[in-house]
């Protein structure tokens, strides 16, 4: 029932953006759009964007996390493709004022991907601090691209896409660590 209640505040949402910006839709709106009642709302989620960060979950998190052992090039090559099937609803959520949150919760994702892709450690935390900052710098960095790609107004070209980021891993080969990983550790 709980997960039930929750897809459904959560279609009505992505309903209401078809309509209208993030930042013009209030619990009430929502609750209307659902048929139900306000209350039911916080025994689920906080806000409105708690239900975005609840969407993002069910429909990136969760399948990224099935496949733990994919490697970075095939791994982000699946976020474009799940992020392809909902474009229109991901550019209108990048779109929001709070989208700080939406890109914490990606390079929350993203972070222990580029961590052992660089460093053979998923906890960027147990790094030496010059290579914690290389991923967090790398993790930002990749989030910032690709959201600014999300919210252009302009179409994306995804299989140009997928060849920049390509070019991009190639770049960040592990081999090319090497001595920066000498030199650091």
């Amino acid at each position: 029932m709980c997960c039930k209640t929750k897809m459904k505040i959560a279609q009505a949402l992505r309903q209401l953006m078809e309509q209208r910006p993030l930042s013009k839709i209030t619990v009430q709106d929502l609750m209307e759009s659902a048929q139900m009642k306000r209350q039911s709302f916080y025994y689920h989620f906080q806000d409105i964007y708690d239900v975005l960060l609840w969407i993002f979950e069910q429909q990136i998190g969760q399948p990224l996390r099935e496949h733990p052992d994919a490697g970075l090039e095939e791994w982000c090559i699946q976020v474009l493709t799940l992020l392809e099937k909902d474009w229109d609803f991901y550019r209108r959520a990048f779109s929001a004022p709070e989208q700080v949150l939406l890109r914490n919760f990606c390079e929350e994702l993203v972070r222990p991907k580029i961590s052992l892709h660089l460093f053979q450690d998923k906890d960027a935390r147990m790094l030496p601090r010059p290579q914690a900052f290389v991923v967090e710098f790398y993790t930002k960095s990749a989030v910032s691209y690709f959201a600014e790609r999300i919210t252009d107004r302009n179409a994306v070209n995804l299989e140009d896409a997928r060849q920049c980021l390509h070019s991009m891993l190639s770049a960040l080969h592990p081999v090319r660590f090497t001595q920066f990983r000498a030199q650091a550790g």
